[in-house]
């Protein structure tokens, strides 16, 4: 298969003190991803084309369509040139026993990159069979702000393009498991889930970590993880902070250099004395 390009140069002009210059500007490459489910249209997704096998693994398990990564039978990945000539990723996934549910338009879904929840029947899949995340793991707040630190280290296409965003996940003493990036936020984090569940690490002592906004679609895909800790380098949304207390994460911002804890801060050693 083709190894896709991560961005392209284009010219560009600029404007200082009244002078105008040229300049190349590097961007990052946008493309459509269409994840197909035992021969059926599900979703396109803009993505940026970076762990392709990550992103669709990720996508079926935190919209709630497997609950397990084994129950994915196979991953094709595959690139389609269309009739008008666009070319354009496919992720053909056979899970057997999945059939589409109630309502749920098959083949009709699309997700921008700044779309967590397209539509209410995905609202509602979203929420449906989640549960509450069960870990007693604490954790230091000076790995907490070691890993924020740290995380724009692990973005190479963001120092490039000034364009992605990040997801990472990181063990308790701050080591890093896996990373990505992508240019939604959404598509970052469940790259970077996907993963995890590809290399079988499991959630409950690990630190998520997004270079974003936590929104209530964020904390969603966190809990259905399980992951205890979430760490976002904006404010969350009033709905993300509701979510978290109720999902039972520990949800922190990192916003220009500072920290606020806002829900179950008792995972925090410096809090729990």
């Amino acid at each position: 298969m083709k190894k896709y390009d991560l961005y392209y140069s284009f010219r560009s002009f600029t404007q200082k003190n009244g002078d105008i210059s040229q300049i190349i500007t590097d961007l990052m490459v946008e493309i459509p991803l269409q994840i197909i489910i035992n021969g059926q249209n599900h979703t396109l997704i803009m993505f940026t084309p970076q762990m392709v096998e990550e992103l669709a693994t990720g996508f079926v398990f935190t919209e709630g369509l497997i609950n397990h990564v084994n129950q994915i039978e196979e991953c094709i990945i595959s690139l389609v040139h269309k009739d008008h000539g666009e070319e354009i990723m496919e992720a053909r996934m056979t899970i057997p026993g999945y059939t589409v549910p109630a309502g749920v338009s098959v083949g009709k879904r699309i997700s921008y990159s700044s779309c967590g929840i397209c539509g209410t029947e995905n609202y509602h899949n979203l929420k449906k069979g989640l549960g509450r995340v069960k870990s007693r793991q604490h954790f230091s707040m000076d790995i907490l702000l070691a890993v924020s630190r740290n995380l724009e280290s692990f973005q190479p296409l963001y120092s490039r393009t000034g364009g992605t965003h990040a997801a990472a996940l990181f063990d308790p003493t701050g080591n890093i498991i896996v990373h990505s990036e992508d240019m939604g936020r959404h598509n970052a984090l469940d790259k970077a889930i996907g993963s995890a569940l590809l290399k079988g690490i499991t959630p409950h002592d690990k630190i998520a970590v997004t270079s974003g906004r936590a929104s209530l679609e964020m904390i969603l895909k966190v809990a259905r993880a399980g992951y205890p800790l979430f760490i976002a380098m904006s404010r969350p949304t009033s709905r993300a902070v509701e979510a978290a207390r109720f999902y039972n994460i520990t949800l922190v911002d990192m916003a220009k250099k500072t920290n606020r804890i806002y829900t179950h801060a008792r995972r925090i050693k410096e809090f729990s004395a």
